[in-house]
């Protein structure tokens, strides 16, 4: 018997590992995102921290000069580290949204071979069906004519 060959198989394989390529990309592009996102959360914990620290002396009454000004540094660099990151997740998300449409065409590629496929393979069992059914139509007409011809 003869075994369902889907011509277009190869492409089909082809279309799938580009779709799956493009899923690591985008997995890639959210997990940067995600990370950005977290040390930027981290920094303003950091930021919170020292003021309340710095909250501590102020009602303590002993101020040290020279560590609020290196508070001051240091949170204005934390600032402008955090402006940079939601810069670059704004960057992110602009390629991010690029290659989410890629990998809407690339699902949508694969999909159209995969219901070719589907409906090829029905059209291959329908035709199978009906050759076994015209066999057995056979065998059973060679059975009745033997049958007839020795009563």
């Amino acid at each position: 018997m003869k075994k369902f060959n889907f011509r277009l198989e190869n492409l089909l394989k082809l279309r799938r590992q580009q779709e799956d390529l493009k899923k690591q990309v985008v997995g890639t592009l959210l997990g940067q995102v995600h990370e950005q996102q977290r040390q930027s959360l981290e920094m303003a914990a950091a930021i919170q921290k020292e003021g309340a620290e710095l909250k501590r002396q102020y009602q303590k009454g002993k101020v040290d000069l020279d560590w609020v000004g290196h508070y001051r540094l240091y949170v204005t660099h934390l600032h402008n580290v955090i402006q940079q990151r939601i810069k670059r997740v704004a960057e992110i998300q602009v390629i991010l949204k690029a290659a989410r449409q890629e990998l809407v065409e690339a699902s949508r590629q694969t999909k159209i071979l995969e219901k070719l496929r589907e409906r090829r393979k029905k059209c291959y069992d329908r035709q199978l069906r009906r050759n076994e059914a015209q066999q057995q139509d056979e065998i059973s007409i060679g059975a009745y004519l033997r049958r007839d011809r020795s009563a």
